[in-house]
Parts: C-alpha cells; structure tokens; sequence
C-alpha cells in the first residue's frame, strides 16, 4: 500500500470515529444491498512538477475527495425528497455543546401522576412496535435504509429520512440500531430523530436525552460525514443541525443500558478494551 493509501485510510478510520459518521470498513456493508467501490485516481486529474532531490521532478496530482457513499437504487419514493428538504431548512449548525455527552450516564427525573401515567403509556406503545421492524428485512420493507456503518456503543443506524420531520410517535422512530456484530443482526433500540428548532418534547417527563450533530453530509440515505463547514464541501445534501435533534431510547428487552434508558451508549454494545485501538472503543 503506497503512502497516499495509507494516509487516506489513517483519515478514515479518524473519521468513523465519530458518533452518526458512516464509514466503509472491513466487515460493515455500508448499504441495502452492496459496499461502495473505493475509486482510484480521479480522471482529469491534473499534474504539475514538485520539486524532488537534486536535479529531479515529481508530478503532483490533484485528487477528488473519495466518496464514501453507496451508488445503488436504495431509497424508497419520497426519501431523497424527504433529505432534501431537511436541508433547505435555513437552519445554521447547532452551538457547541449540543453533541453527545460522551460516557456521562443520565440521570432520570422521578415522575409524578400525570406524566409518570403518560410516560409508561408511550414506553409501552415503544415496546410494542418492536415486532414490526426487529429484523433489517422488516426495516428496509418500511423505508429504513442503512445510513452509518457500525458504531461502538450505539450500534448501526437504520434511518427513515421522511419520518424526522413528522411529529413524536414512540411507536415510529425515525432511526433503528442493529448490532450488526450478531447473526441474525439484533434490533438493540431507537433513536429518535427530529426536526425542530429548540429541543422537542418527546416522552412525557422530559427525562428523553436529546443531542444534535454539526454539518452533516448525506448522500443517497448515507451520511458521509459530519462536521462539515458548509454545502461546498458535500457531495449530497447539507444538513447544518441547528434544527436536526436526536434521542437514544434503550427500549429492546435484552438490551437494557446501565446508564439509563435514554443513555447516549450502551455498554453492552462496546468492544472489549483489550486489543481494541483507542478509536474504535467507546467513550470514556
């Protein structure tokens, strides 16, 4: 592998580090139903001398950022629309301090009457989704499409685009998590993703986690990357993130987190410390 190779890969594996960020890796097919080619050299690339030792010339080449996204039919009618349009919002990105609170665990509020009542309610109608959509056939049957590559802590994220801009429904989140590590892949929770502009009120209590993520790149149902500064340097549709809010939600029997329902990781989906490099475990 040349230098330029190595270099790339070293990015990457930075890049799929991140939390929502779908990366291609060995083992993690990246869609419905094929991986993305890697290109090569860009064609029209164009050369130019550098200088090299004594008396010589290299050629730089210029190169295209490498895509990471898949290129086959897998969007369901009205996804791409649905994508789109969360990005047309005008919203900017979100402050600084709106992403994961990495390792924290989450305190619960104790509940009273009303919304301890209407909280059990909407845990439940949760619940009793899950045998609708617990295996990944059953998910892409209802319009989910893979969208990151396998997470430590949280797991795969199965997104339904056209469902983040519909209100709150416990029973129809907008994102599923597999462990995809397990064959069968296990469906191990929900996130809960919508569009609005301050923190929406999810379940009844306010106990639900809610986090953000900057300048997101999605192209064709998979996010590229996040933290970009702007559409110029997305290849899809840019989504700043001021108005795009997320909310795990540990609702899968057997999957239960230590950390709290609505915990931003669960212990139970991170590697082993031991022989696992410091990027891929999950946070401290």
């Amino acid at each position: 592998m040349g230098r330029h190779a190595l270099a790339v890969v070293s990015a990457l594996a930075v890049v799929c580090a991140l939390g929502l960020v779908g990366c291609a890796s060995t083992g993690d097919p990246v869609s419905n139903s094929s991986t993305p080619d890697t290109p090569g050299p860009t064609p029209g690339a164009t050369p130019g001398p550098t200088p090299g030792p004594a008396g010589s010339h290299r050629t730089a080449v210029t190169r295209e950022p490498i895509s990471l996204a898949p290129t086959d039919d897998r969007l369901q009618p009205g996804e791409a629309e649905a994508i789109e349009a969360l990005g047309s919002t005008g919203a900017g990105p979100p402050p600084a301090h709106g992403g994961h609170a990495h390792g924290e665990a989450t305190f619960e509020m104790p509940l009273f009457t009303g919304d301890a009542a209407d909280f059990a309610n909407e845990w439940l109608v949760a619940e009793r989704a899950i045998p609708s959509h617990d295996t990944i056939d059953e998910a892409i049957a209802l319009g989910y499409v893979r969208a990151t590559s396998r997470v430590a802590g949280i797991g795969t994220h199965f997104v339904r685009w056209s469902q983040i801009a519909q209100p709150f429904d416990p029973g129809g989140p907008a994102m599923l998590l597999f462990d995809e590590r397990r064959e069968p892949p296990a469906l191990v929770g929900y996130s809960y993703a919508l569009q609005s502009p301050t923190q929406p009120e999810g379940f009844a209590g306010g106990n639900d986690a809610w986090h953000q993520h900057t300048g997101l790149c999605v192209a064709n149902g998979w996010v590229v990357r996040e933290q970009s500064d702007g559409a110029d340097e997305c290849e899809g549709t840019y989504i700043a993130g001021g108005d795009f809010w997320m909310a795990h939600a540990w609702v899968v029997p057997g999957w239960e987190n230590r950390t709290g329902r609505f915990g931003p990781f669960n212990p139970k989906l991170c590697p082993p410390d031991a022989g696992t490099p410091d990027m891929a475990r999950c946070p401290e």
